[in-house]
């Protein structure tokens, strides 16, 4: 009798910057090393790029970087921050994909670099069994498009975890391994700091128990921005507008000013960026750090103001952050981390409490490896991670007011099941016009704030003999008092991964629509 191949347990970081890898290996959880062009690296870089119609990725796309015919796309995830799996992504003029399937076609680079350039030397029919991981502030559709895109990869997808509950997984493995149930640490505060977006969790701890206990986070704040006011500031200096540059070189001169901010220590003074890189352009420029960190300067109060809005929110959880007993540390991750006045300023304010990452770009890949082991009886529980609701009508004439399905920073029971909230009511018109969106904040009137993710728009037709039209969008929505005799139930899932289900059924006809992240099932 032949045995099924053991599967190869892996944690896969797909980040802004960096793609990173980490294996399960006996207890230990090495981050995997590719062997390109008789180097070492221990990374994937995040790239795509067309070259003659011909499309490259990682560090084929990075060796093509200073190629003026060649068009590079960078920050993919986070691009896709907002797109539905539909949405075209142009990676050269006339070249474009849709989100879902570029994503796809990057982690099926991902996988083959896995199978033909580390050394776990594995054989194709060895399947890879991996965690993933997203932003705790990332909208259902993103959650989806990860999770779609890694299965089309060939790999055997386990779960998906938010960022900083797999930070914190690697922080209590190095640091607390041997933490008791008597221990005073209780809890840990993640600071996220990635290419693209920024997430702070409180994460509570006990033996092998994580519960995150609230978060917040900012989608598009990260590295890509300090590189985008490093840029700015370079091309003051040679009096050169973003526009006069030539096709591909912006791309070209970001990428040069993110690898000159990751080399920075904390006692630079100044920066050397070659602007001859991109055609038309003939000298270098040097530029002052000190300058350069003012103009940082908000973007990171952003993300510390961020911090202090969680630890605000701890009261409500009998928690008191200036307990130094209970509060372990200030975890710094994520490849940003390394830029000197982002951890200069959170050691103002938290001083001995801040501890970064050995390996910040690395730590969230290690975490979702140790959760990823069965030996190592991980145990987390997520939270709600965003508010999910719709516009409705409650009275004739009356201004549309939001209905939250979901709250943030709910419990999801235990060991994150699914929470499920239902809706019944009879309706009054022919049609059903839902308008869904997630927002990561609400006013105090309950109306949404923060970042908004709007789903598409979903159509049900409450009039059973509607029930077959194809295109609802285009009948006219009329009212209809005899409907008030169907009866109508939406019933909303939060899975364990952080996506939203939504069934809706005509109990008195006799028929249902199912939904995911706006887009009809069947």
């Amino acid at each position: 009798m032949n045995k099924k191949p053991k599967a190869v347990r892996l944690g896969i970081d797909f980040g802004t910057t960096r793609t990173v890898v980490a294996a399960v290996e006996n207890g230990n959880y090495p981050i995997c090393t590719f062997s390109i062009a008789d180097e070492v690296k221990e990374y994937i870089p995040t790239l795509a790029a067309v070259e003659k119609g011909r499309l490259f990725f990682g560090w084929e796309a990075a060796r093509r970087l200073q190629d003026s015919e060649v068009y590079v796309l960078r920050s993919l995830k986070r691009l896709i921050g907002r797109a539905r799996p539909d949405d075209p992504i142009e990676i050269a003029p006339d070249f474009s994909l849709p989100a879902l399937e570029l994503v796809s076609l990057f982690l099926g680079h991902v996988r083959e670099m896995i199978l033909r350039h580390s050394p776990l030397n594995l054989p194709k029919a060895r399947p890879l069994e991996i965690l993933a991981a997203v932003p705790a502030n990332a909208g259902s559709n993103q959650r989806y498009l990860t999770l779609e895109a890694f299965r089309r990869a060939g790999f055997r997808v386990r779960g998906l975890l938010n960022e900083p509950s797999a930070a914190a997984v690697e922080f209590v493995h190095r640091y607390l391994k041997d933490l008791g149930p008597k221990s005073p640490k209780k809890y840990l505060v993640v600071y996220d700091l990635g290419g693209g977006t920024f997430d702070t969790s409180v994460v509570g701890f006990a033996c092998n128990r994580f519960d995150v206990i609230a978060h917040r986070g900012i989608s598009r704040l990260g590295g890509d921005d300090f590189d985008q006011v490093i840029l700015e500031k370079a091309l003051e200096e040679i009096d050169l507008r973003r526009e006069e540059l030539p096709p591909g070189a912006e791309t070209q001169l970001l990428e040069e000013c993110r690898e000159r901010k990751e080399g920075l220590k904390p006692n630079t003074q100044k920066m050397l960026l070659d602007l001859a890189l991109a055609e038309e352009v003939e000298r270098s420029v040097i530029l002052g750090t000190k300058e350069i960190y003012e103009r940082c300067g908000p973007l990171i109060e952003r993300s510390l103001n961020t911090v202090q809005q969680v630890m605000n929110d701890l009261q409500q959880f009998a928690i008191d952050p200036e307990d130094g007993q209970n509060f372990a540390a200030v975890y710094l991750v994520g490849g940003s981390v390394a830029f000197p006045p982002v951890s200069r300023r959170l050691r103002e304010l938290f001083a001995r409490k801040v501890r970064i990452s050995p390996y910040p770009q690395a730590a969230t890949a290690i975490g979702l490896a140790v959760a990823a082991d069965p030996q190592a009886r991980v145990r987390i529980r997520e939270t709600v991670s965003r508010y999910f609701g719709l516009w409705r009508e409650r009275e004739e004439g009356k201004e549309k007011v939001f209905d939250p399905i979901f709250f943030q920073d709910r419990d999801l029971g235990s060991e994150g099941s699914a929470k499920e909230v239902v809706r019944s009511y009879r309706p009054a018109h022919n049609i059903g016009h839902l308008r869904f969106l997630e927002c990561s904040a609400l006013s105090a009137e309950g109306e949404p704030r923060g970042d908004l993710f709007v789903w598409d728009d979903v159509y049900f037709p409450y009039d059973p003999r509607l029930r077959q039209e194809p295109d609802l969008a285009r009948v006219p929505l009329e009212k209809n008092p005899t409907l008030a005799a169907q009866q109508i139930r939406e019933t909303y899932t939060y899975d364990r991964k952080g996506i939203i289900h939504l069934v809706i059924d005509n109990l008195t006809s006799g028929y249902r629509k199912e939904y995911a992240f706006g887009l009809q099932k069947r």
